[in-house]
């Protein structure tokens, strides 16, 4: 028994480097995700409803009516070793299983969470001196798209993380450029407790994740007068790290570059976006961080 776990698991994390190579693909390297930021408009910016957060994907759903609020997991099924072993059909299933586990979380959550994701950013952005402006000028020249959202992710032991993001978009077709900003909430939470959510525990949601945006508000302000057409990254270390907060059920190691320690975060950037990610759920493997 114990010899065929150990084919198993190193089957698994086959499965999981290739599906990973998949998406980075085999042409032009990743590269960090570096905000364009004009000497015109640095800090002006239109709510938006991006299509790579409202659309449903497999093992993602919305909790909410206004998809501002997105829950994320992968368990169930057999994992990646499952299809290598069986094939197509193993791969099918247990994409399924995944997904139907997703959906089954994602009713017993939907309706609990009662903050308001996109009034939040824009309070915090207001405050921090960015202009923005609600969807009606979206399509303005020169202005970044933002859609902001509340992240939610299972991972081992129906344990619930959960984060303040905004995805940015600015530019249009193929010279389109989009990246994530992720801040994760102190609080963790067992998929019971969220689904039994108790006046106090929504209290406690809403306040960290008004404190969430306004960090993420001021880190983008700040960024802004600092750039020219594009970040700056020479004081930013390269690294490397895990985190079940971004691959939870398959911590895989990924590059990144250090930004910054602020209390118990670690602020970097990576090829999705900037995050900030809390110390007890991310191991820095290279960089001395």
């Amino acid at each position: 028994m114990t010899y065929f776990k150990a084919v198993r698991r190193r089957t698994f994390w086959l499965g999981a480097l290739l599906a990973v190579a998949s998406l980075v693909g085999c042409g032009t390297p990743p590269t960090y995700k570096l905000r364009p930021v004009t000497g015109q408009s640095p800090g002006t910016f239109s709510l938006a409803h991006s299509k790579a957060v409202e659309d449903e994907r497999h093992a993602v759903r919305h909790l909410d009516a206004a998809k501002s609020i997105v829950y994320s997991q992968n368990f169930g099924g057999g994992g990646a070793a499952l299809g290598l072993l069986l094939g197509p059909l193993g791969v099918a299933a247990n994409a399924s299983m995944i997904d139907s586990n997703t959906e089954a979380d994602a009713v017993r959550l939907r309706g609990k969470l009662t903050l308001a994701p996109r009034e939040l950013f824009l309070a915090a952005a207001t405050q921090q001196g960015l202009e923005v402006v609600d969807d009606a000028a979206a399509g303005a020249p020169g202005r970044t798209l933002a859609t902001p959202y509340l992240f939610v992710s299972k991972t081992d032991n129906d344990r619930l993380l959960t984060a303040a993001a905004v995805r940015l978009e600015y530019g249009q077709g193929t010279d389109q450029w989009s990246g994530v900003y992720m801040y994760q909430l102190p609080s963790s939470y067992q998929l019971d407790d969220l689904a039994r959510l108790t006046p106090e525990m929504q209290a406690r949601l809403g306040t960290e994740a008004a404190q969430g945006f306004s960090a993420l508000a001021a880190f983008i302000a700040k960024e802004a007068p600092q750039q020219d057409g594009q970040a700056k990254g020479g004081t930013e270390k390269d690294f490397s790290y895990k985190s079940d907060l971004l691959t939870p059920r398959i911590e895989i190691e990924m590059n990144g570059r250090f930004i910054a320690r602020s209390g118990d975060l670690i602020w970097f950037r990576s090829f999705g976006g900037v995050y900030a990610v809390r110390t007890s759920n991310i191991k820095v493997m290279s960089g001395g961080v």
